[in-house]
């Protein structure tokens, strides 16, 4: 929680069931780690306590810990959502925390003591029977001899048929820290043992199921760090990225991290699990689309357009392209707090990126394709419809560029309304034949267009392919002169040479274009917000 306080600390499989316990309800199909960080942060309803806060969270954990139900006795839940008459926000912890030495020697303490029980004859040594023995005392259950032979081994090493106090005792406690005293990994380590990948998790968990509840809470409460990794990092595909098995020997004991391909496969899969949850979401955007298409083409057939006039041609790109910024803002500016999480902890920045926009750009096709083909239709295009699809194609990649930028750089509040502004102007505004001719007309003015507008270079692709493949018949004075104007403005530029036309210049540049804003968006998500430690 914030501030580094715990809110839930132990074994992922019961976080949901003490979430809902305190009266949070997790939806059905909701992702699970997505729903943890919403209970932090306190963007979750509790039906059972009444104006609540992310802060009491730290205080019902430490209920839970001391054994008593966090809700348990609550009278004062329907005044201020309090504990036991006292407000969780108000509560204060009496004494002090104990120290690691501290805990150390109170472990130490119970685990002589469990020792002494079973070695009556106090030479110092437990053979397998007696270890088995301890270790029945200690969980009423009985474990098996392939268990109690591992566990031995583990503490005295390998075809030792006894363990001493001092290694028993040093195994137990050395639980709490990153890697165990484990003798069995020390001669693994040597070569002398053939490895056993990811033993050390499974032991661990075997030796904390048999401690009593007193010292089981004592090596746990401890191991903040992984706890705390192991109960928000619920999802499958995050989970895979911390605990990939390691591959032999002593790396067995340690986290490893895999490399950006796997990493890739494991978020490309999340984020597709993600992306078919969010159907009704991305329905939006479709719709949107196919009244932008149907109502642009009704205006250009009411208002007798000419199917190569360029002022149509504007209104019917900028829409694309303002429409494809917006939907491409939630592509990094939604969970970022799980981002900046999973980047801290090593996840590789380019493979989440790739896999995000990977997947992004099958949105994009569909939604161009669909206002394409509506627009295509309505209004009777007569050239190929893929030649007709192509600038806006290439404006769809340009423009989600600037959406991939945006909501890297910037924060999510600010993304529409800087999107918005930014196509207004790279699409509408500097991509006007009416006022293109004056921008090509100065050498520095021209140099900003040509860098920023994308309309500057998909329009005259959609222009001169109608008109050259089917050659314009003005009807009037007024239709001839506006015709003249369109050609004089696409025409203007210093460059690129006209012997290579308006396509090749257009199709070339707008794909540097998208990669270009691509490469800025990488930036941001790699440099920004770098001190974000969620």
């Amino acid at each position: 929680g914030k501030g580094g306080n715990t809110v839930y600390l132990g074994e992922s499989a019961g976080a949901e069931t003490y979430f809902d316990d305190l009266g949070f309800l997790m939806v059905k199909d909701e992702n699970r780690a997505d729903w943890f960080m919403d209970v932090i942060s306190g963007e979750v309803p509790n039906e059972r306590i009444p104006n609540f806060e992310p802060k009491m969270l730290f205080d019902l954990w430490e209920k839970y810990k001391g054994g008593t139900p966090p809700l348990e006795g609550s009278d004062a839940l329907d005044e201020e959502a309090g504990i036991g008459g006292q407000t969780l926000g108000s509560r204060t912890r009496t004494g002090r925390d104990m120290t690691n030495e501290e805990e150390i020697a109170v472990l130490t303490r119970s685990l002589h003591d469990e020792w002494d029980y079973i070695d009556l004859n106090y030479d110092g040594f437990l053979d397998s029977e007696e270890l088995k023995a301890l270790l029945t005392r200690c969980s009423q259950l009985e474990p098996s001899d392939e268990v109690v032979n591992e566990v031995l081994h583990r503490m005295a090493g390998q075809d030792k048929a006894v363990v001493e106090k001092a290694q028993f005792i040093r195994y137990l406690c050395s639980l709490q820290g990153d890697i165990a005293k484990d003798m069995l990994a020390s001669e693994e380590s040597r070569g002398t043992v053939g490895g056993t990948d990811g033993f050390r998790g499974g032991v661990r968990q075997a030796i904390l199921a048999v401690l009593p509840q007193g010292m089981k809470e004592q090596v746990t409460d401890s191991d903040n760090d992984s706890g705390t990794e192991e109960s928000i990092m619920s999802s499958d595909a995050t989970s895979e990225i911390g605990t990939a098995k390691p591959k032999n020997g002593i790396s067995g004991l340690r986290r490893t991290i895999p490399g950006p391909c796997l990493q890739f496969r494991i978020l490309f899969t999340r984020t597709l699990i993600q992306w078919w949850r969010k159907n009704n979401e991305r329905m939006i955007f479709f719709i949107a689309m196919a009244l932008g298409a149907v109502i642009l083409a009704g205006q250009d057939i009411l208002c007798a357009h000419p199917r190569w006039d360029a002022m149509a041609l504007v209104n019917t790109h900028t829409c694309v392209g303002l429409l494809t910024t917006i939907f491409c803002l939630n592509v990094f500016g939604e969970n970022q707090p799980m981002f900046w999480r999973e980047r801290n902890r090593g996840m590789s920045v380019f493979s989440f990126f790739q896999a995000k926009t990977s997947l992004n750009l099958c949105d994009l096709w569909m939604q161009c394709f669909l206002f394409t083909s509506l627009y295509y239709g309505i209004r009777v295009i007569h050239v190929p419809f893929l030649d007709y699809w192509v600038p806006y194609l290439l404006t769809t990649y340009a423009a989600s560029g600037w959406g991939y930028a945006i909501s890297a750089w910037l924060p999510a509040q600010h993304g529409p309304f800087v999107g918005s502004l930014i196509i207004f102007v790279v699409c509408g505004l500097l991509g006007n034949p009416m006022s293109l001719t004056q921008f090509l007309a100065n050498p520095m003015l021209e140099a900003v267009v040509d860098i920023i507008s994308i309309t500057r270079w998909s329009i005259p692709m959609s222009f001169y392919l109608e008109i050259e493949a089917y050659p314009p018949v003005p009807d009037g004075i007024q239709e001839e002169m506006t015709l003249g104007l369109y050609k004089a403005a696409y025409s203007a530029a210093s460059w690129p040479n006209p012997d290579y036309g308006h396509w090749y210049p257009g199709l070339i540049i707008l794909i540097l274009y998208g990669l270009t804003l691509r490469l800025i968006a990488y930036l941001g998500l790699l440099f920004k917000n770098r001190d974000k430690m969620v």
